[in-house]
């Protein structure tokens, strides 16, 4: 007789540590404005703190392994092996119900907290989370499951083997877009594989990125390219070519100004140093815009037409990306 014990049938589960919690209802005292040299990161040695919470089953009985879905019908389902009657489950959806059994038991259902970021465990690597599941200013959702961030796979961070299934097989990505200038002539295919399509598009950061936007149309039709996705783009750390980056899709998708800074600073939390709202570079980045508009959002589109990428790309993007 197998008995379930944890998650709760009809619970809500949240993948945040408590760090992550805090940090996210005071992300403003604790990201301290700082110079940072985005060429020349270094890991600062701290506790890394990008990884989400895993969600923990527990179970008295002889069985081995939680089987979770979905759907009720377990449809697609996946095994994850446990031992002494726990298992740990990291990578769900946020505000998605599942469903769960251990070998021939009950089933029991829960359902993960709806409030991002949705941290990404990946082994050998830092700093990657989901660009979907934040509101927009309309109402809308950013869809999850097909844009990722985070840092290099190869050189100051290396995958690992788990680390490539992860993404390979559970995450699905079909493009690596690495926007390192530091790659060229280095890399020439994608750790995670040949069958991963590789682009390289070199960018600069903040204020560099706002007076020589270079490969912007580029990655910009990368990006409205359906076949593209699942994509996993990163600079060095995920953390300034790719915040910025970061902050121009969050904007032409409708982020509200408050998480668009957040999702920012939230790169505070990994291994590579604060950044902050108030920071020379940030706030570069927002002057830069300024000229193009009134709101966060006519202001980056007006800077990506402005820098030749088309209207229709920019829609293909929204059209991709945000749920109906």
């Amino acid at each position: 007789m197998i008995k379930l014990l944890t998650p709760a049938d009809g619970a809500v589960v949240s993948q945040q540590t408590e760090r992550q919690k805090y940090f996210r209802e005071h992300s403003r005292e604790l990201a301290v404005a700082m110079v940072i040299d985005w060429r020349h990161l270094v890991d600062t040695g701290e506790k890394d703190n990008s990884f989400p919470e895993p969600v923990v089953f527990t179970w008295r009985g002889e069985g081995t392994a939680v089987t979770l879905a979905d759907n009720p019908d377990f449809r697609n389902a996946v095994t994850v092996t446990g031992e002494k009657g726990k298992a740990r489950v990291v990578n769900l959806q946020l505000g998605t119900a599942y469903w769960w059994k251990v070998g021939g038991s009950e089933v029991r259902t829960f359902t993960t907290e709806d409030i991002p970021p949705r941290w990404i465990y990946v082994d050998g690597i830092t700093n990657v989370r989901d660009a979907g599941g934040w509101k927009t200013e309309d109402g809308r959702k950013i869809k999850q499951g097909l844009l990722y961030r985070g840092s290099e796979m190869d050189t100051h961070k290396t995958i690992t083997e788990d680390g490539i299934r992860t993404l390979r097989e559970e995450i699905g990505i079909r493009t690596d877009l690495d926007i390192r200038g530091e790659a060229v002539g280095k890399v020439t295919e994608s750790p995670l594989g040949q069958e991963v399509r590789f682009a390289l598009l070199p960018a600069h950061a903040y204020e560099s990125f706002i007076a020589d936007p270079v490969n912007l149309q580029e990655t910009f039709a990368l990006l409205a390219d359906p076949e593209s996705y699942p994509v996993y783009y990163h600079c060095w750390g995920g953390a300034d070519r790719t915040g910025t980056y970061g902050y121009l899709i969050g904007a032409i998708l409708g982020m509200t100004d408050e998480d668009l800074l957040l999702d920012y600073e939230l790169t505070s939390l990994s291994v590579w140093g604060c950044r902050s709202r108030d920071s020379e570079g940030f706030r570069a980045v927002l002057a830069g815009l300024e000229p193009y508009g009134t709101t966060t959002k006519e202001r980056a589109v007006g800077f990506l037409l402005d820098h030749g990428v088309s209207v229709e790309h920019i829609e293909a993007i929204r059209n991709i990306l945000l749920e109906d």
